[in-house]
């Protein structure tokens, strides 16, 4: 029961024999302009909501000035890291330094140095570059053009992100330890098979998806049951880890009865839980209540003690949303 390969896949089949899909993708680095993505999207029939958002220049600037850090230059001795050190955000710009770390093995010491400044104005999305010293220039440069790159173009990131958010909302489940393959109900076939079509439609050779359907049979509906239930101790692991709970203590328990004994801990001793932190939990509890209860009709399986747990810590969550609400309301 253990073997993802019981989960027997068959291509074709007819709709009611088939339990849903097995899914499996991999994504490399990539470029794409949002707009072709949302063409695409549209061409094979999935809607708009599932393509990531416009990017923030300001999230470009970020995410291009913290990749040209490393090591300048390794000795026996002295060795000397180029660091990216935020100095400054407000309303008008983002202020980044370049710091040159000189680690001095023999004498013990470290020294620090400004060897470059990046500046990006928020008003008109540019960037400035300043080099105090021409050990600067080369990631300078590299700046610059990481930062022309993120700010126009969607990278192989963004796409993981898309199939994800596909996949979640398609109540997919993991079948493997490491979560590469996950199955997906066959209610959702035709967003799958939107979304298969469509990574088939990008540029160049940099992604892939594959979905094979599986039969409807008892071994695979014990198979499954088995994932869900191993989905929601992980998923309730999660939530109880964001509230403020022990990760290793979370992550070692092996029924949920013991979970959420210990998650139920957690709430009560829990001193300082904020709003939001509070309402997100709500939130995921009570779609993971509707996962179950989706997988309770396919499989046919009696999960209501499963539903059940997960109704109480949706309710004792909200007792502990309300009492932080009436604490800051004081």
């Amino acid at each position: 029961m253990n073997n993802m390969n019981n989960l027997y896949a068959v291509r074709g089949g007819e709709a009611d024999t088939i339990l849903g899909n097995l899914v499996w993708f991999s994504v490399s680095d990539m470029e794409i302009l949002r707009d072709d993505l949302v063409n695409l999207a549209a061409n094979v029939g999935l809607p708009e909501k599932y393509v990531p958002a416009p990017i923030r220049p300001s999230d470009a600037f970020r995410r291009a000035t913290s990749e040209v850090g490393g090591v300048l230059r390794a000795g026996e001795e002295i060795t000397e890291v180029l660091m990216v050190r935020e100095v400054l955000s407000s309303e008008e710009r983002v202020v980044r330094h370049m710091i040159k770390e000189v680690r001095d093995k023999k004498n013990v010491r470290l020294n620090y140095e400004q060897i470059g400044e990046i500046e990006f104005e928020r008003q008109w999305g540019s960037i400035k570059t300043t080099a105090l010293s021409d050990e600067a220039m080369p990631a300078l440069r590299k700046a610059e053009m990481q930062y022309n790159k993120y700010r126009d173009y969607f990278v192989g990131d963004h796409l993981r992100k898309m199939i994800k958010t596909v996949l979640g909302e398609c109540q997919a489940i993991g079948v493997r330890p490491a979560g590469a393959v996950y199955f997906t109900p066959a209610v959702h076939a035709g967003t799958v098979k939107a979304m298969n079509s469509l990574v088939k439609l990008l540029p160049g050779n940099n992604a892939e998806m594959h979905c094979l359907p599986v039969i409807n049979a008892i071994e695979q509906k014990q198979m499954l049951e088995e994932k869900l239930r191993g989905h929601v101790l992980s998923q309730v692991s999660q939530i109880g880890n964001m509230l403020g709970g022990n990760a290793e203590v979370l992550g070692v328990k092996k029924t949920l009865a013991s979970l959420a004994a210990e998650f139920a801990a957690t709430l009560r001793d829990q001193k300082v839980v904020s709003k939001s932190a509070a309402s997100n939990a709500i939130q995921q509890l009570q779609g993971l209540k509707q996962q179950v209860g989706e997988y309770e009709s396919l499989l046919e399986a009696n999960l209501g003690e499963v539903r059940s747990t997960i109704e109480v810590l949706r309710k004792q969550v909200r007792i502990m949303l309300e009492r932080v609400s009436v604490e800051g309301a004081a």
